[in-house]
């Protein structure tokens, strides 16, 4: 990670000198980001400025890309528990503010029959929004997971990526050599959620200790890697299969541990993040009829583990100092992923998107699963105003098992070919361990500005 963060440095001067024009593309964006939380109970959240930089040679068979990102991170407790501002590749738990992020940085080479690439990449392999079933090579970040579009969340990962490609059928392989886990926030941070913690969070005077999981040993033995079989036509499908990681987060519970140190409860809340492999083979297809498009993607994958319902884990009602074990909250089980999504053009700059996906538990535990079967439906609509001055959308997005939703609505203004502004209001609402419900504290309006160049 040192020498791929000395080679960004360095990438970053030589775009700056006078010759760089000449064999380099240079673009970047600044965004100053705070919000308004509706709802008193709420994390609070400092202002946010988050920088973009990417830089690309120019067109040739050979290829260098960077992405980086870097800024100060508003949802990061005060003080950050960590003092690196480099984010690493094997820490769940990153509370460093400033930072920064090396998001793509990889060397290609690329021919009209062959492409290959190394170094630190993401990928894309799935047709729907938000919440593709197929994209299991870059593990998400979920530390402010609702609010974050699909690419930002995706980490990038070490990797080899090669494709061979004939007329309309490509074949693509992509072998990541190290485990890469996903990120978590801390307990206390906005985007926690409702978890197993929050109660205890509320003591008078508690101090939630999150533990650092302990990572599988950077062999070839646990690697991961998938393979992807791609015909394009007027029906666009692809056969998928990919063996490694599970990229969605799991837990394992040890003890409850609350110990009174010097006046504060020092609180080990007894579970840390687990990983498995899981081997998953997907299929999915893309069409276009008119003004109609149809998206649709469906995987069965073996081995993925589940947790149990929140109160099955052993949580004592009334927590006190001491030792409390807890229960095994791990399941293992296949499980069946489908969705499609529809999108239909109203107008010439309106744009309506539809989706439904559903997730189903194939050896079910009736006790410790409250549903067999977790369904999204979601609905956009995107609006273009005064010849694509303004732009607006409305987002809605529900699950019928348990009943909750998140709205959001937001408006962008371009100012100027550098300058735009805009404003989000999100709200969610359902129990407290279903999708959205769990962040029903999180209700704001969140206000940006972005400078780009």
């Amino acid at each position: 990670m040192k020498n791929a963060f000395m080679a960004a440095i360095f990438l970053l001067f030589v775009s700056t000198t006078g010759f760089a024009d000449d064999f380099l593309t240079a673009a970047g964006s600044l965004q100053l980001r705070g919000i308004v939380p509706l709802n008193s109970n709420s994390a609070t959240e400092l202002p946010t400025l988050l920088g973009r930089f990417k830089l690309d040679t120019l067109p040739s068979n050979w290829h260098l890309h960077t992405w980086l990102e870097g800024g100060w991170d508003g949802t990061v407790d005060l003080p950050a528990r960590d003092h690196a501002v480099l984010r690493n590749l094997e820490n769940v738990y990153q509370s460093n503010t400033p930072f920064i992020e090396i998001k793509e940085l990889y060397g290609a080479y690329e021919t009209d029959l062959f492409e290959i690439r190394a170094g630190v990449q993401r990928f894309a392999w799935g047709r729907l929004d938000e919440y593709p079933i197929n994209d299991l090579l870059n593990p998400w970040d979920y530390t402010q997971f609702i609010r974050k579009p699909l690419e930002d969340r995706k980490i990038g990962v070490p990797s080899l990526f090669a494709r061979l490609g004939k007329d309309d059928w490509s074949l693509e392989a992509v072998w990541v050599p190290l485990h890469v886990p996903y990120r978590l926030p801390l307990p206390g941070e906005r985007w926690s959620g409702i978890t197993g913690t929050t109660a205890l969070a509320a003591l008078p005077g508690a101090k939630i200790d999150s533990n650092e999981p302990e990572l599988s040993p950077r062999t070839l033995k646990n690697s991961s890697g998938g393979v992807r079989l791609r015909h394009a036509g007027t029906l666009d499908w692809g056969v998928n299969f990919f063996h490694g990681y599970d990229p969605r987060p799991v837990f394992k519970t040890t003890a409850l541990v609350i110990t009174p140190i010097n006046g504060v409860l020092v609180i080990d809340p007894g579970y840390v993040p687990d990983f498995h492999k899981i081997t998953s083979v997907g299929v999915d297809a893309a069409t276009v009829a008119g003004e109609w498009s149809l998206r649709g993607e469906a995987s069965y994958t073996m081995g993925r583990y589940f947790n149990s319902r929140l109160e099955l884990w052993g949580y004592p009602s009334t927590p006190e100092p001491g030792r409390t074990a807890l229960n095994p909250i791990e399941h293992k089980s296949d499980a069946l992923e489908y969705g499609i999504g529809i999108d239909y053009r109203l107008f010439e700059d309106c744009l309506l998107t539809l989706q439904g996906q559903q997730s189903v538990i194939l050896d079910r535990a009736e006790a410790m699963f409250a549903r067999q079967f977790e369904t999204i439906l979601w609905g956009n609509v995107k609006t273009g105003w005064m010849n694509q001055k303004l732009e607006t959308n409305l987002n809605f997005a529900y699950n019928p098992e348990h009943r909750d939703y998140m709205a959001k609505a937001n408006a962008i203004y371009v100012f100027t070919d550098s300058w735009k502004g805009g404003i989000t209001a999100v709200i969610f609402a359902g129990d407290a361990q279903s999708v959205f419900g769990r962040f029903s504290r999180n209700d704001q309006v969140e206000a940006e500005l972005v400078y780009s160049w």
